[in-house]
């Protein structure tokens, strides 16, 4: 009866420490917010992400690089070894990948004010965090021809 007892409290606990991973696949489910607080949707998310990876410079360049698809990737500063939830927009540049922190507000995310974009960098998304700041490199060594591109909103 005693192991009975013990099994069952184990088993619970057990049960009850399930590891419960967010499941960020569906974002339009998710609510957004910009740096300011104000309520974002997905449309208005991308279109403002594509205005800051296609700087006005040549109007013809404009036209190259869209965000393509977002997803939610957590990053570990190499210094800090704090965890950060970070946005990601793979591009219609197959070597352009983007990046912004979230953090939790309200009923979703937050978006920081801060972007990074990295060009060719390597077949994914080579964002790294070193004590807080943005770098573009694999594994934390940087490649010759990656590009970093960090923009703040204001």
């Amino acid at each position: 009866m005693r192991t009975s007892i013990v099994l069952l409290a184990l088993s619970i606990i057990l049960i009850s420490c399930n590891n419960h991973q967010k499941d960020f696949s569906n974002l339009e489910s998710i609510s957004f917010y910009d740096f300011k607080g104000s309520e974002i949707t997905m449309d208005q998310l991308k279109k403002e992400w594509n205005t800051t990876i296609n700087p006005i410079i040549h109007e013809d360049i404009r036209n190259e690089q869209r965000v393509k698809d977002l997803y939610i990737k957590t990053i570990r500063d190499n210094s800090s070894n704090e965890d950060y939830l970070v946005l990601v927009a793979s591009t219609s540049n197959i070597n352009t990948y983007s990046g912004k922190v979230i953090s939790s507000f309200k009923d979703g995310f937050k978006l920081s004010d801060t972007t990074v974009t990295c060009t060719n960098c390597g077949p994914e998304f080579q964002g790294e965090l070193v004590d807080g700041e943005w770098i573009c490199a694999n594994k934390g060594k940087a490649t010759d021809d990656c590009m970093k591109t960090s923009t703040l909103d204001y």
